[in-house]
């Protein structure tokens, strides 16, 4: 009775009042209060028989053995992802969408970098015409890996259900496979990423196969110069690389139109994730804030839903089982606010 009490709590409790209760006595309701002798509240959230490691000298032991793990295959550097993690701090500041938890979240970044953030970052190096024959996930060789990658994509078209020709704006699309089915079908695609590679990338398969792709060399705050409202604003494992998420959020208003909708595909976006949203702390995401200086973030699901309901969406969520890349949320503008 007292986990499923615990559980109601966690799934339920509105973020606008959870911030103004006490810290220490969600943490007790929740059972993450740390022990008297603990300087820090912390959490351990990581995968089963995990080692959960406290120093970055810990962490750079592991990097190590990732990388030993990566000459094998890439299915065995995903493996090695789940051997390690690191304990989550809860000691944030109460109001999630204050600048004081903001800034603490990036102050974390820092720590684990060795560099405060910058949108420069988010580079990836690669051979350009290399990729365009074989790019993710077919150079992992993994039939996991495609497979999951292929049904996640299939699923999020399904849900999204898009009319004919319809307009879209992509965000982060790195290689491409979606941006290029989506081509395929007819639609209209401007495509945006901020690393010149992947922009590269896609024009090059468009060219290749006779597609009407736009692509854009930009960040999220590109949103900002949409003049014409589109049919859809599509995020598929990027929205988590979004520096100012409520910035973006606001924006959506007037870059979407009336019946249009944004979908949020394969984010970690779960009630899982122990605080409203900041850095997420398994082995993938260290290594690719350490050694990489990407930004990987996570949320509640009960942080995003409210969050897009202060900006007027309403958010539907669809699941499928068989990915694990395999959850989306689409949002919908809440029509009695307007």
């Amino acid at each position: 009775m007292k986990q499923k009490t615990i559980d109601f709590l966690r799934k339920n409790l509105p973020l606008s009042i959870k911030h103004k209760i006490p810290r220490f006595i969600i943490d007790t309701i929740a059972g993450t209060a740390a022990g008297p002798s603990s300087k820090q509240a912390v959490a351990d959230v990581h995968p089963e028989n995990a080692k959960v490691i406290t120093t970055l000298e810990e962490l750079d032991i592991e990097l190590k053995k990732l990388d030993r793990a990566a000459q094998v295959s890439d299915d065995a550097l995903r493996k090695q992802f789940q051997t390690f993690s690191m304990a989550f701090h809860l000691d944030n500041p109460q109001d999630p969408w204050s600048k004081a938890y903001r800034d603490k979240q990036f102050e974390l970044y820092r720590h684990i970098s060795g560099k405060p953030y910058d949108i420069a970052n988010e580079v990836s190096i690669f051979n350009v015409e290399e990729a365009s024959n074989v790019p993710f996930p077919y150079y992992t060789k993994s039939c996991l890996t495609v497979g999951n990658h292929l049904i996640s994509i299939g699923f999020m078209i399904k849900m999204m259900d898009l009319k004919s020709n319809s307009n879209i704006l992509e965000f982060g699309p790195g290689w491409g496979n979606t941006t290029e089915i989506l081509g395929r079908m007819g639609h209209k695609v401007t495509a945006v990423d901020i690393e010149q590679n992947f922009i590269d990338l896609i024009k090059l398969r468009a060219e290749k196969n006779g597609l009407n792709i736009r692509t854009v060399h930009d960040d999220f705050a590109y949103i900002e110069t949409i003049d014409k409202p589109v049919d859809a604003v599509l995020f598929f494992e990027c929205f988590h690389h979004c520096s100012d998420h409520l910035k973006l959020i606001r924006s959506f208003d007037k870059a979407v139109a009336e019946d249009g909708i944004v979908v949020f595909a394969a984010e970690p976006i779960t009630d899982m994730f122990p605080i409203p949203w900041g850095l997420r702390m398994d082995g993938e995401s260290l290594w690719a804030i350490r050694k990489n200086g990407w930004l990987e973030l996570g949320f509640t699901e009960t942080y995003f839903t409210e969050t897009m309901e202060r900006y007027g969406w309403n958010l539907s969520k669809h699941v499928c089982n068989e990915t694990p890349w395999g959850t989306i949320f689409i949002a919908r503008k809440n029509k009695t606010m307007y």
